[in-house]
């Protein structure tokens, strides 16, 4: 496919995500937001209002990713993020887009599938980009890695918030353990993920997104469920832990020493 296909492919998606996301807040869907089809179909897992401003930084980031591929493509520079790219952040901007849409319309199962398709894009991504496994420079850190690390870091744990208000919208009972208990195992295989997303693929900047979003969950259930609190407070310090030892062990491949060293 054309380098231009691809640009106009990612760039128009990603303009029609940004639009979803800002009819959202508008209460153009019969006057219901986000926010209050997500009280209508709480959760125990769900962090508190807060995390969400992340969103802000994911589309910003994304936003840099798309134009630094123009700039590339302007400068008659070869782009291999760009053909490495596909269409697998067009799909993951119109998954992004159209999720706005179910979840308001509250059509909560399909919501799910299309939260599958973003996360399944955002690993697809990670894959074919070959992110955070070579030795590369600070641009295609900053303007490559980090976009699809931090969206992919936020997704892990939207994916589970998401499933989660499934199971709540088909009124699913949990005969086997309490909700608190539910809770609690998502919040340990979320931590799970992110310890390996770190050891394996080297994305601290994923496992620092799981920070974030685990202690907003211990923030809004710090008097609710004390249990729930200290499990991703936990959680927090787990990854906090493994991220240090992981920067520490890697110091010279760092941001910073690359920043040092001239590696732009």
């Amino acid at each position: 496919m054309k380098p231009i296909v691809l640009l106009l492919a990612n760039t128009i998606s990603l303009l029609f995500a940004l639009a979803m996301n800002a009819l959202a807040g508008s209460a153009v869907f019969d006057g219901k937001t986000v926010g209050e089809v997500s009280r209508r179909y709480d959760t125990l897992f769900a962090p508190a209002g807060y995390a969400f401003a992340i969103w802000g930084l994911i589309y910003l980031l994304l936003i840099l990713f798309v134009a630094y591929q123009w700039f590339a493509w302007l400068k008659h520079r070869e782009d291999r993020e760009l053909a490495q790219t596909g269409l697998w952040l067009t799909g993951a901007n119109l998954a992004n887009g159209f999720w706005i849409a179910a979840w308001l319309t509250e059509s909560i199962g399909l919501s799910v599938s299309l939260m599958s398709i973003l996360l399944i894009s955002l690993l697809a991504l990670t894959v074919r980009l070959r992110l955070e496994i070579w030795d590369a420079p600070l641009r295609i850190i900053v303007f490559v890695w980090w976009p699809i690390v931090i969206y992919l870091g936020w997704i892990v744990v939207a994916s589970a918030a998401n499933m989660a208000a499934w199971f709540v919208s088909v009124d699913w009972t949990r005969d086997l353990f309490s909700a608190s208990t539910w809770t609690m195992f998502l919040i340990a295989a979320a931590t799970l993920i992110y310890v390996v997303l770190v050891l394996r693929r080297n994305m601290r900047e994923a496992a620092l997104v799981g920070i974030w979003a685990l202690i907003a969950i211990a923030v809004r259930q710090w008097q609710a469920h004390a249990e729930i609190a200290a499990s991703a407070l936990i959680g927090a310090v787990i990854l906090l832990a493994v991220i240090s030892w992981h920067v520490f062990k890697n110091w010279e491949s760092s941001p910073p020493e690359k920043l040092k060293r001239g590696e732009i």
